[in-house]
């Protein structure tokens, strides 16, 4: 096998793709990368056995052939390279012989391809297609609320559920962030739940625009974008009714500047980020908003914030990575925090599309 291509293109491929193969396995083939030379481009497949994913780089293809290439140790050559044209080929031993320049060879002993998982053979008929960066905004909103425990497996990924309007949720038991578009719609109701090493590689194919399609089975999910392929098992059960989480009432509902609020949190946090059980404070008086948090080792923050409020006084405790991660991650610059009381779940709505219930703490 031999080939030429431009070097950033490769390396970006195999960026995306050496996220999926395990560093440690029982199976060595899998912390390769399969790599085939025809019809004028490279394409490049990594696996987990759980997860599957193809993406290709145009290439002018001197000889054809397939091998597979430690993808890490690939990687790192490849971040060292500064020549624009890389040539690659392969002997009868899936030795690959790097080349950049006339002064940069490189050689990395890779294994045969017949070894390589083929990738998925998809027979879904069940399509759903949408704006890459619909999707992108929908998993930025919501997948940093996806439990890390593994003992709750099915809060372990993203949910999307299918009906008469598209939900994209997660949840850790403490918090539920939702997104919800009504632009698409199916008649048979139906939640996939997509787990979260799978929903991290979605995130880095979306990076261009385009139009993605997700075709699905009853254990499988495939994902096309314009950048590259995935076919990712499902987790196995039944995600929580969510619906029942939300408030359907409050007692109050008050704007929040998306970028002061998140400044004010962040300043908080400087004298609880290491303490085991961070707590920040909102006390909310007639037009105005005290955040506040202190640790007894480290010292004391309030801060004030201006803000339309003419209810009787409240104070409010929340984790404070709670609310920095949904000002982090929505666009809005108005947010609108619905509460009730002290103990009852608050919820942060940003737009019509988005909401996330957060648990109040007890101090």
């Amino acid at each position: 096998m031999k080939f030429q291509c431009a070097t950033a293109a490769l390396r970006d491929a195999v960026q995306l793709i050496a996220p999926v193969c395990p560093v440690r396995t029982t199976l060595a083939v899998l912390s390769n990368v399969h790599v085939v030379a025809e019809n004028g481009n490279i394409q490049l497949t990594g696996t987990d056995l759980d997860v599957a994913v193809k993406t290709s780089v145009v290439a002018d293809v001197a000889k054809g052939g397939a091998t597979t290439i430690p993808v890490r140790l690939l990687l790192d050559v490849l971040r060292r390279l500064n020549a624009e044209t890389i040539q690659v080929s392969v002997d009868e031993n899936n030795v690959a012989t790097l080349r950049a320049g006339d002064k940069t060879q490189c050689s990395l002993r890779g294994m045969a391809a017949m070894d390589f998982p083929k990738f998925p053979q998809f027979e879904g008929s069940d399509k759903v297609e949408l704006a890459a960066k619909d999707l992108s905004e929908m998993l930025r909103s919501t997948s940093y609320a996806v439990s890390r425990d593994e003992t709750r497996y099915v809060l372990n990924g993203v949910c999307f559920s299918f009906g008469e309007r598209f939900d994209v949720v997660a949840t850790d038991g403490r918090r539920l962030a939702k997104y919800t578009t009504t632009a698409i719609k199916r008649e048979e109701p139906r939640q996939l739940i997509v787990p979260t090493k799978s929903i991290n590689m979605l995130q880095q194919m979306l990076a261009a625009d385009g139009t993605v399609t997700l075709r699905y089975t009853t254990n499988q999910l495939e994902i096309t974008t314009p950048r590259a392929t995935m076919v990712t098992r499902l987790i196995d059960g039944h995600y929580p009714n969510y619906m029942q989480v939300i408030p359907k009432t409050c007692q109050v509902a008050v704007e929040l500047s998306r970028k002061a609020f998140l400044d004010a949190i962040g300043l908080a946090t400087v004298v609880t980020e290491k303490t085991k059980q961070a707590v920040v404070r909102l006390a909310f008086e007639r037009n105005k908003l005290t955040v506040t948090a202190q640790t007894a080792d480290i010292g004391e923050v309030n801060e004030v914030l201006d803000v339309k409020y003419a209810a009787e006084p409240m104070e409010i405790a929340f984790n404070p990575t709670f609310l920095t991660d949904v000002c982090q991650n929505v666009e809005a610059d108005e947010l609108v925090m619905e509460l009730t009381n002290a103990t009852s779940p608050a919820v942060v709505r940003a737009g019509e599309h988005f909401l996330c219930v957060i648990m109040p703490m007890r101090v």
